[in-house]
């Protein structure tokens, strides 16, 4: 089997819908760049390093007072242990003994460290931040630095094999896949994180950025809802899980849902292939979704989304993301007639006359003269004639219970199956237990950033209780 179909998707052998000629086998995008092994370059080290290189030696160039440089520690420190490499700590000339001396207490770094004092390591490898990690062995015998490198005065030839410039958290599995490419994934075991992922996928890391899974983690941090366990596990990817999310690691490389959330730790090039498809209903159950199938949510999991878009354009849909815009067609309602709520009076007298007071029933009254003319203002101050095509797809005013204002189905779904025969089954309940789950995301189709700016969900389900 050749390095390239191994390091290719195995999710079957069908067509893709949106990209002629692919099919399951064809390799990521980014595999052959991955993996591809570099041409080493000759830098000119100070001698106190480079007779410290005596084989394959990573040089961990870091400052002892820099908050990445501590997030990567464990990291580091794992691939020490492992012996595959040598180490090498090398901490930036304006490093002070006693921030050195807090760092190793800390952190406990296994393995020696040194002063670039004077900044001539700094200035051969032309680094630019930290952390960084440069993989080094002996020069051969009589290289020299390329033309127009530094020469550092007193140096001593290197080969630099690999640089990651800067060096985050889960690129220690890209430095082990790239030291033996002939067999990448000899090292991977648990979870390795998107970075890792998106190296060889780069098409399906881009479209995965699109993607409401990709900002999943951002919801909960931007509500201070990170610590909140009930929440947290269907927003990151393996918590609970030996090697997975840990709760409060907002760096985490595992936070968000990521294709590990859906493909398993390692995706399948551990040996084992995982149904990604049987892993959706673990968090889209009923309680905290409306009417969720695989058949619903998969078109929009589509992991090629980005292939034809441009730079504009995928900074366009990521901040509607951002900014809460972006569609949520998992929000979508069962196909299915309204009714009006007239209809719904006869079982819910109280909830009827409460929602005569509200702001939802005299919606249709707040347009200016011209707005209530076309289905642009009126599919947001009023209730659609039916569900099934998504009510942004709505083309006129028929279309619409221009009646009745924004009534009982706009947030319950279509009635006539629940009014023919009421069941709970048949009906959105937008139940209390997880609000910023379903019933934000419903108000916020209407209530977005642009046209109601102030809204806030509290405030908001206070004064539409029901009671």
């Amino acid at each position: 089997m050749s390095l390239l179909l191994l390091l290719s998707l195995t999710v079957g052998a069908a067509p893709h819908p949106t990209i002629p000629g692919w099919t399951a086998g064809t390799p990521a995008e980014g595999t052959a760049e991955a993996i591809a092994p570099i041409s080493p370059v000759v830098l000119s080290l100070p001698a106190e390093i480079a007779k410290k290189i005596t084989g394959p030696t990573a040089l961990f160039y870091f400052s002892p007072t820099c908050p990445h440089c501590w997030a990567v520690m464990p990291e580091v420190n794992a691939l020490a242990s492992e012996g595959a490499l040598a180490w090498l700590g090398v901490a930036v000339g304006s490093s002070k003994p006693a921030d050195l001396a807090t760092f190793k207490a800390d952190h406990s770094p296994r393995f020696d460290i040194v002063i670039d004092t004077g900044r001539s390591f700094s200035q051969a490898v032309a680094a630019r931040s930290t952390p960084s990690v440069y993989v080094a062995r002996p020069a051969p015998e009589g290289a020299a630095p390329e033309p127009g490198l530094p020469i550092t005065e007193g140096g001593i030839p290197v080969e630099i094999t690999q640089a990651f410039t800067p060096f985050a958290r889960g690129q220690g599995a890209l430095l082990k896949l790239r030291s033996h490419p002939d067999t990448p994934f000899a090292d991977f075991s648990g979870y390795q994180g998107d970075r890792v992922c998106g190296t060889c996928h780069t098409q399906e890391l881009r479209s995965w950025a699109l993607t409401h899974h990709a900002l999943a983690y951002h919801t909960l941090y931007d509500r201070d809802r990170a610590q909140d366990l009930k929440c947290v596990g269907c927003h990151v990817t393996g918590m609970d899980a030996p090697g997975g999310f840990q709760v409060g690691d907002h760096g985490s490389p595992l936070a968000g849902v990521t294709c590990e959330a859906c493909h398993g730790p390692s995706g399948p090039h551990d040996g084992v292939n995982d149904a990604a498809l049987g892993t959706c209903v673990g968090c889209h159950d009923a309680e905290h979704s409306v009417r969720f199938t695989t058949d619903k949510g998969l078109p929009h999991i589509d992991h090629f989304a980005a292939q034809e878009l441009s730079d504009a354009e995928m900074q366009s849909r990521f901040s509607a993301l951002l900014t809460g815009e972006a569609e949520r067609p998992l929000l979508a309602f069962e196909d299915g007639e309204t009714v009006g709520a007239k209809a719904c009076q006869s079982c819910h007298r109280a909830e009827h006359r409460w929602w005569r007071k509200t702001q939802h029933h005299t919606a249709m009254g707040r347009l200016a003269p011209g707005e209530d003319e076309g289905p642009n203002c009126i599919r947001c101050h009023s209730t659609p004639q039916r569900y099934g095509t998504a009510l942004g797809k709505a083309k006129t005013v028929a279309d619409f219970r221009v009646d009745e204002g924004v009534g009982c189905e706009s947030c319950h779904g279509g009635g006539a199956a629940h009014v023919a025969a009421p069941t709970k089954e048949n009906i959105v309940g937008l139940g209390d237990s997880c609000p910023e789950c379903v019933i934000e995301a419903i108000c916020r189709q209407c209530h977005t950033p642009a046209w109601d700016p102030g809204w806030e969900l509290k405030p908001a389900l206070e004064a539409i209780a029901h009671e």
